[in-house]
């Protein structure tokens, strides 16, 4: 096999690179490519509050997109994060899985105290007969590709800048769940999302594409607590979707968040905040019209 080992939190354009080397080097030696990642993310086993950019059935369809073979999900425990880097390797890469080339990234690093890394990777080679390759980072107009990089930008409301270091827009998933009816007796009728992912971009108004079962979608997002109409309420991701008018509780929905409009806040009355989500919905039809 070929295996490369990672998070691949959001399977962003430098993911894509390393996933191309890896297949790309495995169909050329008639063996099969395999990724490895791990449940939960290592930084939130250790503590850290990351918010992560896909679910895993996001993961696995953008490995298939890839043509990755196999993707193997290891359960990330104190085993895991304390294991001498050697043994892992020597132990699930290479007898478990039968890896003869390891492809990291960059900055890759595993094991105990995070000891292994490419460099440790070459150091192994003569000894297991394997043979460790590294895949440069990816700029993007002087930004570097990174999951880190992507949530900043989304928690940022710069979600076209996320695009671009995701290689498409980023996604939300969920099932619709009843609401109270507030935005339907304004005229904007939403579909209330239960969203999937851990990450929600910066509350607002954006243009959206939405997929419903095999149709496509724009629509007005909207991410916030709802200051003007249901104060101290909890965040509410909904979607306005044009030109849709059946029944959509209980489906998933996958949203891709296309452009931030503006941000949200509190109107002096629901005559003016009407007015203004008018105004909102004209111009993401204006973002879409333009698109074409």
């Amino acid at each position: 096999m070929v295996v490369s080992i990672g998070n691949f939190d959001g399977l962003h354009v430098g993911h894509a690179a390393l996933a191309e080397r890896v297949v790309t080097l495995a169909r050329e030696r008639g063996l099969m490519s395999a990724f490895v990642s791990f449940d939960p993310h290592p930084m939130k086993f250790f503590g850290a509050d990351v918010k992560l950019l896909q679910t895993e059935e996001m993961k696995i369809r953008e490995f298939e997109k890839l043509g990755a073979d196999k993707l193997f999900l290891l359960k990330f425990d104190e085993h895991i994060a304390g294991i001498n880097p050697e043994i892992f390797v020597s132990e699930y890469l290479l007898k478990t899985m039968r890896a003869r080339f390891i492809v990291v990234g960059y900055d890759y690093r595993f094991g105990r105290n995070r000891t292994g890394s490419y460099e440790f990777l070459k150091m192994l080679e003569p000894k297991y007969g394997f043979t460790a390759i590294r895949v440069d980072k990816v700029v993007v107009d002087g930004i570097t590709a990174s999951s880190s990089n992507i949530r900043k930008y989304l928690t940022e409301g710069d979600p076209e800048t996320a695009a671009m270091l995701l290689g498409r827009r980023y996604s939300m998933a969920g099932e619709v769940v009843r609401g109270d009816g507030i935005a339907t007796r304004m005229g904007f009728p939403t579909a209330n999302i239960k969203v999937d992912n851990e990450l929600i971009p910066m509350n607002g108004i954006y243009a959206a594409v939405v997929h419903i079962d095999d149709r496509i979608y724009n629509g007005a997002l909207y991410i916030g607590e709802r200051p003007t109409v249901a104060e101290g309420m909890s965040k509410r991701v909904e979607v306005n979707v044009f030109g849709f008018k059946d029944n959509l509780y209980g489906k998933t929905l996958e949203v891709e968040v296309a452009k931030f409009i503006r941000g949200d806040r509190r109107f002096g009355s629901v005559d003016e905040l009407t007015g203004q989500i008018k105004i909102d919905c004209d111009n993401i039809r204006v973002f879409f019209d333009r698109q074409n």
